[in-house]
């Protein structure tokens, strides 16, 4: 119980992090500007998500609009203030992710420990918060060389390529992560409502999966994939903040489950 109270903790601290960087790197960036072209063929709203899913050159100066005009100015300003204090959140909701499996992995999971070993479970979640952290981190390096660019030609193809890698093994592991916490969550708590939890994480990763495998459902990750992630993070913390008060909540095992722990560790 000890070892479940002190991940629930770690949950909350690293939690609580990742909600106050997001609140400096907001202030301290000010309203989000749209990108120039507003009437882009997909849809984005936010010139962030875009300039980070940008395919070619081309795009990223529809992100930014010309360098030489005021709105380009402040655009790229703006931009490059978000990413260098999203090097602060990069770490925060990596460690919450990492903290996150690792908490899962102390609950009753009684389906995932049939299924795959703990063990297993929670050297693959830190894995992908490595991940993630790594592929976030390369990312910003190229948003923050693409900003100076004077034109799109000044910014190389290899460059491009580069941010497109990276920027999806970030995202990819995010969304792997997720889909990891929706089956531990399911695995815990094993009724409705509780398991809106599980299903926000399956939204989330699922969507987000589509949105950087499918060049034209890239704003799916601005609708629908981001907002799921956010919300499911959020709902985790609340979780973990009631397990510290309350204690873990009470679900009896299947009768097949209470069956297979009796013949795995009979009583004395």
């Amino acid at each position: 119980m000890k070892r479940r109270k002190r991940a629930a903790l770690m949950v909350v601290l690293s939690g609580a992090a990742t909600i106050v960087s997001v609140i400096v790197m907001r202030a301290a960036a000010g309203t989000e500007l749209p990108p120039h072209s507003t009437h882009n063929p997909e849809g984005f709203r936010s010139a962030m998500l875009w300039f980070e899913l940008a395919a070619s050159r081309e795009e990223v100066f529809a992100v930014l609009g010309p360098a030489h005009l005021p709105d380009g100015v402040a655009r790229r300003k703006q931009l490059d203030t978000a990413n260098y204090y999203d090097f602060a959140f990069m770490v925060c909701y990596s460690i919450y992710n990492a903290c996150l499996i690792y908490f899962v992995t102390q609950l009753q999971l009684y389906r995932l420990t049939t299924l795959l070993k703990l063990r297993v479970f929670l050297a693959l979640g830190l894995s992908l918060a490595a991940a993630m952290l790594a592929g976030d981190i390369v990312e910003n390096v190229q948003l923050l060389a693409m900003t100076k660019a004077p034109d799109s030609v000044d910014i190389p193809d290899a460059s491009v390529l580069t941010l497109m890698y990276w920027t999806r093994v970030k995202w990819g592991a995010i969304f792997v992560t997720c889909l990891m916490l929706c089956a531990g969550y399911a695995s815990y708590f094993r009724r409705i409502p509780t398991l809106s939890l599980s299903a926000m994480y399956a939204v989330a990763g699922v969507t987000g999966l589509v949105s950087i495998s499918l060049p034209n459902a890239r704003p799916l990750l601005e609708t629908i994939g981001s907002p799921a992630i956010a919300l499911a993070w959020a709902t985790s913390l609340v979780h973990a903040i009631g397990f510290l008060v309350r204690g873990p909540a009470s679900f009896p095992l299947p009768k097949q489950a209470q069956q297979r722990r009796a013949v795995a560790h009979p009583d004395p």
